[in-house]
């Protein structure tokens, strides 16, 4: 109970900061951002026994740091926790880029939602999967949309129920990636 309630104040909190805070815009690399998260969360992977793929090229992106650790964090956290009954979870990064754009995606190989639900996942306390078997504030994606937007992004969603859900992120790209 008293754990849970924290977490959830923590979430608003962030949600709230997120909201207010300006976020800086830097040329990040989303690579080495991306690289880092997942080796954050390395324990968990190990302990869990899930595949992680993550081949990305050199990708630099404008953003703020923390916004976009943050939204990665939420997303690698959904798919461990979503993929954690398949008998090989897999979870796999991946990215398109064009002159202005670059797309990251998270792909996992969990339980997927039903497409009807597809903006409902990025509103605050919307919870598809009961609490007892996914644990969670119901903030998460809501951060990761208000932080992309933000961030001049954009998040979306790609899902069939029982195959695995696919998340992609938009990023401004900088014009190192034209070289």
């Amino acid at each position: 109970g008293l754990t849970r309630m924290n977490q959830l104040i923590d979430d608003l909190l962030a949600y709230s900061r997120i909201e207010r805070r300006n976020l800086d815009s830097h040329a990040l690399d989303l690579t080495a951002l991306t690289q880092r998260v997942i080796a954050e969360c390395g324990g968990e992977i190990a302990a869990r026994q899930i595949e992680v793929i993550c081949d990305l090229p050199l990708l630099m992106v404008n953003g703020d740091r923390d916004g976009l650790a943050m939204v990665l964090r939420n997303l690698l956290e959904n798919a461990i926790k979503f993929s954690q009954h398949a008998a090989h979870p897999r979870i796999e990064f991946g990215a398109d880029r064009d002159n202005q754009h670059v797309i990251l995606w998270v792909r996992d190989n969990g339980i997927g939602f039903d497409m009807k639900y597809n903006q409902r996942i990025f509103e605050i306390f919307e919870r598809l999967h009961r609490l007892e078997d996914y644990p969670g504030t119901g903030i998460g994606l809501a951060l990761v949309k208000k932080a992309m937007q933000r961030m001049g992004g954009r998040v979306w969603a790609q899902s069939t129920p029982g195959e695995g859900a696919t998340f992609y992120l938009e990023l401004t790209a900088m014009a190192e990636n034209l070289k």
